[in-house]
């Protein structure tokens, strides 16, 4: 199961979702294929925020990055392992958020403890 919205939508877990995808250390385009290859290889059943089951369609990593095919977040978000963030993550930047949380987990290092 995910974190609760509150918790994926604070400054806590951007800051910490950023030294994360830091220490992947991967381009930015495959920081995003990873995410992808973690989501689509697990074989469990993730929960999202309100502890419903995720439904994982072929779409569900573009679609949560808006078609950002240039995955130009994975760069800028990891710009806040250096320097806190000023705001929270946006609503829209939720499923994306979740997805992290979950594929952070699959791979034995959550964003938050």
């Amino acid at each position: 199961m995910v974190l609760p919205r509150e918790r994926l939508l604070s400054l806590d877990f951007i800051e910490g979702l950023a030294h994360r995808i830091t220490e992947l250390n991967l381009s930015r385009i495959k920081t995003t294929d990873w995410l992808a290859d973690k989501i689509y290889s697990f074989e469990g059943v993730i929960l999202d925020w309100d502890g419903r089951r995720l439904r994982l369609d072929p779409d569900i990593v573009d679609r949560s990055y808006g078609q950002d095919v240039a995955c130009t977040w994975n760069s800028e978000v990891k710009t806040f392992a250096s320097r806190p963030a000023q705001r929270r993550p946006r609503h829209s930047m939720l499923l994306r958020l979740a997805l992290w949380d979950a594929a952070m987990k699959m791979n034995g290092t959550p964003v938050l403890p």
